[in-house]
């Protein structure tokens, strides 16, 4: 049993059940709030677990690409798409949010009434944080359990996709115009509730754990690009059809591009394999166990990634 005693005089306890009798020295101790309740997070030290290291990439790896979507959350170059359950952007979702922040700004500023009204707000947000952790843990154990050897994911700039659209003014009166940010907005709400920046580092941290690899992607032109003749327009995709304009090859257009991602990946496998005394990828992006004292066991931050990349 472990007593710990906070500052504000309040008692946790937190007790240890372990299938041994080794006694695990604790590393770090970190207290946290989060919408009134206190979480302990505890990181202990085990020297016997080994430290991970993705396999060596031979030249005719397999490789299964990921392209990710809106509409659908993840789509295979296998032909699996794994659906977008839309936690915070549903339609019951939105309905009860909005019920809650309503009954917020109803109640008097600086009342108990408006505080007991804004933490039902904090829980339902927290509610809908712990939703998509749970299945976005579940998606990438679902993509890094498959029968393959390198994974390729897109590599995508999230903030730059979320910017905010660049202001339009007359020259001669000066009045501002629409650019489009009205419209822009439901996109940017969709692609943060999807939360492609977390499941990239779930299915990076798990591929290292399972001795795999983890390759990102320049996803540019990949959904537009034709792959019976490689010819390059815009009006080869209507929606989730693709129809190539020059020579007519059809097929779904985010599965198509998820087999263009896989190209493009087995394409730099047997490019950097080629080269001599080079015995993994130069290109790749692997997550490696956490180092850092800062980040949960088991859910390495983004930092300590970076850290392990360089």
């Amino acid at each position: 049993m472990l007593v710990i005693t906070c500052s504000n005089a309040c008692l946790v306890k937190v007790s240890f059940y372990f299938t041994n009798d080794r006694a695990y020295p604790l590393d770090n101790l970190h207290f946290f709030l989060t919408c009134h309740q206190w979480y302990v997070s505890i990181r202990i030290e085990d020297k016997s677990v080994p430290e991970y290291s993705a396999t060596p990439v031979g030249d005719n790896p397999k490789v299964i690409g990921c392209d990710l979507g809106i509409t659908k959350l993840v789509h295979l170059s296998d032909g699996y798409q794994i659906k977008n359950p839309k936690f915070s952007t549903n339609k019951k979702a939105k309905r009860t949010l909005k019920i809650r922040q309503r009954r917020v700004s109803r109640k008097n500023k600086g009342s108990k009434n408006r505080k007991k009204a804004a933490i039902q707000v904090g829980k339902f947000h927290q509610k809908i944080g712990d939703k998509r952790q749970a299945y976005q843990w579940k998606t990438a154990n679902l993509i890094v359990s498959r029968n393959v050897d390198v994974i390729a994911i897109e590599d995508l700039n999230i903030s730059g996709m979320m910017r905010r659209c660049k202001v339009k003014s007359d020259e001669k009166t000066g009045r501002f115009l629409k650019n489009g940010q009205s419209k822009k907005k439901g996109l940017n709400r969709a692609i943060s509730d999807a939360g492609w920046g977390d499941l990239g580092l779930k299915i990076e941290y798990l591929a290292v754990k399972q001795g795999k690899t983890v390759i990102k992607v320049n996803p540019k032109h990949s959904s537009t690009e034709c792959r019976n003749c490689g010819q390059i327009d815009k009006s080869n995709r209507y929606g989730e059809k693709f129809i190539c304009v020059e020579c007519g090859y059809h097929e779904h257009a985010d599965i198509g591009a998820a087999k263009t991602i896989r190209d493009r990946a087995l394409r730099m496998v047997r490019e950097d394999s080629a080269k001599p005394g080079v015995q993994h990828l130069n290109a790749q992006k692997i997550s490696a166990r956490s180092t850092s004292k800062r980040a949960e066991f088991g859910n390495p931050s983004n930092r300590d990634i970076k850290t392990a990349m360089s």
